[in-house]
């Protein structure tokens, strides 16, 4: 008897540890970073701070001016320029030619950067030229972040255009455009985006 009381006195002691280790709660610390802050003065003389998030800081290596060169991409949104380079680019598969990717780093840190995945109506299977197509899928990933900071969805129309592919050289010039979201599920939009891609 003595033997089940002392059973009895762990397992309630072991019970209790138990619920108390569920009411401890974990804080997790958020901070509000890069950041566009706009300071407007008032009648009184206060100060009123405005803060408008924007998923990305301006990179200053990337040049709106400068031409789009192979291996590289670029796009604006928010008037924010982004560039990079591809990681890797080509077509799913090899035999049929109607869809291919790329993705790759923007040029101000390895842990942003776009994947682009692009579905033709037509083989690129010869020299083509000024094919557009909506199917399409764009993403700006961060690997240190949960979310995508911005990426198409079917709802929102994004396009790509293949200005031109050369067969003999594998290579596609085009451009990128449309609707994307933010983390945070509210709407920007891609402009300007450019690329040049080794395809094969």
């Amino acid at each position: 008897m003595k033997l089940a009381k002392r059973y009895y006195t762990i397992f309630l002691f072991l019970l209790l540890s138990i619920l108390l280790l569920q009411n401890t709660r974990c804080a997790k610390e958020y901070s509000f970073e890069g950041a566009r802050v706009d300071t407007l003065s008032t009648s009184g003389g206060d100060t009123v701070i405005s803060q408008i998030p924007t998923p990305f800081l301006h990179c200053s290596t990337c040049d709106p001016a400068a031409p789009i060169i192979l291996g590289h991409w670029s796009f604006k949104t928010d008037n924010v320029y982004q560039c990079g380079t591809f990681t890797n680019s080509g077509f799913f598969s090899g035999f049929e030619k109607t869809n291919f990717t790329f993705f790759g780093p923007s040029a101000c840190s390895v842990d942003t950067g776009i994947v682009v995945s692009v579905y033709l109506p037509v083989a690129l299977d010869r020299d083509q030229h000024n094919l557009t197509t909506d199917q399409a899928a764009f993403y700006y990933y961060d690997h240190n972040a949960t979310q995508d900071i911005l990426q198409s969805r079917h709802t929102a129309v994004f396009s790509v255009t293949v200005q031109s592919f050369i067969y003999s050289t594998g290579i596609a010039t085009g451009t990128f455009r449309g609707t994307v979201y933010t983390a945070s599920g509210d709407t920007t939009h891609v402009i300007d985006g450019r690329f040049i891609a080794p395809l094969h």
